[in-house]
């Protein structure tokens, strides 16, 4: 196996159907050694190397996968205006010391003939409602490629943000369904001084366009200081709403209240199991976020 040596510190594997990730595991593993995965979309900011950066404290090694994953996209444009910038992406990770990077051509996680999905049915119902209903598909989508490359990696530990909650929520139930022998770790959002819950659609944002996006921020917190005073998910919504539409440039798709563990927004359970979720749309780039009432 290969290793790069003229600029990154780590190994990239870029054909997952080669022996080399097996090769890198026979070599540098041992029944003692726990492996870390965090699989992304590239655009990498330091959100994503929080994730890395949790992984190195909790396991032996860690890998990183760098896929952006077309069957999560519900629009085309979206698709084909999500930053790429893998040079970047290297660098950022070799300052972290990680081991191994995978980067894989859309044709090895999804050969030609393969147009297979996992069945999600058993638990559809936590991928309905807020993304699911906003961005038909995308759970399907992120099921599909975060299997296959957890069949790849074989990993102890999966580590995900709290920034896409439903998606860690969906990703939980399909890793106990699939009978995958790993932890999944939520890992809390990464925001900026402002608030701005972190993301690689903020590179997509003009310096004003971030500072008017923070205001999404501000209505969750408002929402939240609201339920914690003891008033109803429908009056912590409504006040959390009403900073959002008072935020110039910031177009609400949905400002909602939903129980943590089943995603409802009909039965959302007591306080104590309420998360905020908020999608809007700045200068055209659409941007979600959330609070868990009861950190």
């Amino acid at each position: 196996m290969k290793k790069r040596k003229e600029r990154y510190d780590f190994y990239m594997v870029k054909s997952i159907n080669t022996r080399d990730y097996h090769d890198w595991r026979l070599q540098f593993t041992s029944e003692n050694s726990s492996i870390g995965f965090v699989p992304t979309m590239g655009a990498l900011h330091q959100g994503h190397l929080y994730l890395v950066q949790q992984a190195k404290r909790q396991c032996s090694q860690v890998v990183v996968s760098i896929f952006v994953n077309p069957r999560q996209f519900n629009d085309a444009n979206d698709l084909e205006s999500y930053p790429v910038q893998l040079e970047e992406d290297l660098a950022l990770l070799s300052n972290e010391g990680i081991d191994i990077v995978l980067v894989p051509s859309i044709h090895e996680i999804y050969p030609v003939d393969d147009t297979s999905s996992l069945d999600m049915s058993s638990y559809a119902h936590i991928a309905q409602g807020l993304e699911g209903d906003h961005r038909p598909g995308h759970f399907q989508g992120v099921v599909d490629v975060v299997s296959r490359l957890l069949t790849i990696v074989k990993p102890q530990k999966l580590y995900l943000g709290k920034k896409d909650y439903q998606q860690l929520k969906v990703l939980e139930a399909m890793v106990r369904k699939e009978k995958f022998a790993l932890d999944v770790i939520g890992v809390p959002t990464e925001r900026a001084y402002s608030g701005l819950a972190l993301s690689s659609r903020n590179a997509l944002l003009s310096e004003d366009g971030r500072a008017r996006a923070s205001r999404i921020y501000e209505a969750l917190q408002c929402a939240k200081a609201v339920a914690l005073h003891g008033d109803s998910a429908e009056i912590a919504c409504a006040k959390g709403k009403a900073v959002l539409q008072s935020a110039e440039g910031v177009k609400e798709e949905y400002f909602l209240i939903a129980n943590r563990h089943t995603m409802s927004v009909n039965e959302v359970g007591s306080p104590k199991e309420w998360v905020v979720f908020c999608a809007a749309h700045v200068e055209g780039v659409r941007l979600i976020d959330n609070v868990e009432v009861f950190d």
